[in-house]
């Protein structure tokens, strides 16, 4: 953990932000299963769910990012950026995994059914910053859209950005369902915000990256303790782009 120029506390551990999650009784319900990578938990993760994501733990931009799907008894396909692989094996499968993690520590977590719009499967940014007089507030949300081909929904790696209410709009949900999704979305921020303001109260912003899956139900992917601004000026509407840094000035980030 450090703190940054922002007077923001940064922390990259994937591992150690699900575990404070997990430690609180509302949040953990949110958050997917998640184990550290290792041959028992890759067998255990593997049986479990048909899908598995392989995931840095302390990459960012979705740099890293594997998906294992379990094709059959002992068959699996592994997909990183736009390179497929087969194992026939679950020794194999490690094999495959290790080398791809080059001696890095890795997570295993629960690969959820993303909700699609259009066709392309998208997750939700929740971005909850402090104001001046040190109250939490839930400042911008709206939606990462991935690039067709590609596993992740991140901006760097070809997604795009577009507004919470056009793109819910197009999966069938009705305007009060919108409304009580961006209400959840807001309370999960505020709790996170809770959360890990009790292990540090030097945490000024944090950006949840969160799943709505098929059934209609939101999973905490992760927790970014520096939140990206500039990706927001992709947007036609730049008022989100605005609010941010509004508020990030207020603790000393611009950008």
């Amino acid at each position: 953990m450090r703190r940054r120029a922002t007077g923001s506390m940064s922390v990259k551990s994937k591992w150690t932000k699900t575990k404070w999650l997990r430690s609180d009784r509302v949040l953990r319900r949110s958050v997917p299963d998640t184990k550290r990578f290792t041959r028992s938990s890759l067998e255990v993760m593997t049986a479990r769910y048909k899908t598995v994501y392989f995931k840095p733990t302390g990459g960012t931009g979705g740099n890293g990012i594997a998906r294992v799907k379990r094709l059959g008894p002992g068959r699996f396909q592994i997909r990183k950026d736009l390179s497929t692989f087969e194992a026939s094996s679950p020794r194999a499968l490690y094999a495959r995994l290790k080398r791809i993690a080059r001696g890095r520590s890795y997570l295993l977590q629960k690969g959820i059914a993303l909700q699609t719009s259009r066709g392309r499967p998208f997750d939700l940014r929740m971005v909850v910053q402090r104001t001046r007089n040190g109250k939490w507030v839930p400042s911008v949300m709206f939606v990462k859209l991935g690039k067709p081909n590609k596993i992740v929904t991140n901006y760097h790696q070809g997604g795009t950005l577009a507004k919470i209410d056009p793109t819910l709009r197009r999966t069938g949900c009705t305007p009060k369902q919108i409304n009580r999704y961006k209400r959840r979305l807001a309370a999960l921020g505020m709790r996170t915000a809770r959360c890990f303001e009790r292990r540090s109260g030097r945490f000024k912003e944090l950006g949840l990256d969160v799943a709505l899956d098929r059934d209609g139900r939101l999973w905490i992917l992760e927790v970014n303790t520096r939140p990206g601004f500039s990706a927001l000026k992709s947007l036609k509407d730049k008022s989100l782009y605005r609010t941010i840094v509004r508020y990030g000035k207020q603790y000393g980030r611009t950008r």
